[in-house]
């Protein structure tokens, strides 16, 4: 009886520590004018965002994390090509980074009629509170955009981080 109730409460514990991932608004970088001429919809935005979430959630659910909480930023290229980064704090740990990065790497993105399309989704990791950062800004993109001519363009901006 010792030992059933030993592993009960060890379950338990386990269960406690694992991440809880919660998911909240979107942040645009392009207006919706641009997001439109790249083929850009509500329905294929929708079913992708639900997929990357779920994807995350399954990926990081028994993951032992530290409270963070920030944005998921996501780049579609028109070859079908998928970029992530993280912008949240404190950060997330590398490993779990790119265990992100990959789980949506797997996922089909929406198709891009030209160029990129960058959008991001505000994320947090074992707190139920949502960051009040208004823009998401993850490392290295202040250093990449004091390199551009144009340092206002996200597509420049992400092209810049990730060449093809």
């Amino acid at each position: 009886m010792k030992s059933l109730l030993a592993a009960l409460l060890l379950s338990c514990c386990t269960l406690v520590q694992a991440a809880e991932v919660r998911f909240d608004n979107f942040y645009f970088y392009q207006s919706e004018v641009v997001m439109t001429k790249k083929g850009i919809t509500v329905d294929n935005l929708g079913r992708y965002s639900r997929g990357v979430q779920s994807a995350v959630y399954k990926a990081l659910k028994s993951a032992k994390l530290s409270p963070s909480a920030g944005y998921l930023v996501i780049a579609v290229r028109s070859d079908g090509d998928v970029a992530t980064w993280l912008d949240m704090k404190p950060a997330v740990h590398e490993y779990y980074d790119n265990q992100i990065y990959e789980t949506v790497r797997r996922l089909q993105p929406p198709l891009i009629k030209e160029g990129i399309f960058v959008f991001a989704i505000k994320m947090a990791i074992d707190t139920p509170v949502h960051t009040k950062k208004a823009v998401p800004n993850p490392p290295g993109f202040d250093e990449a955009r004091k390199k551009l001519a144009d340092p206002n363009s996200i597509e420049h901006l992400v092209l810049s981080m990730w060449p093809e």
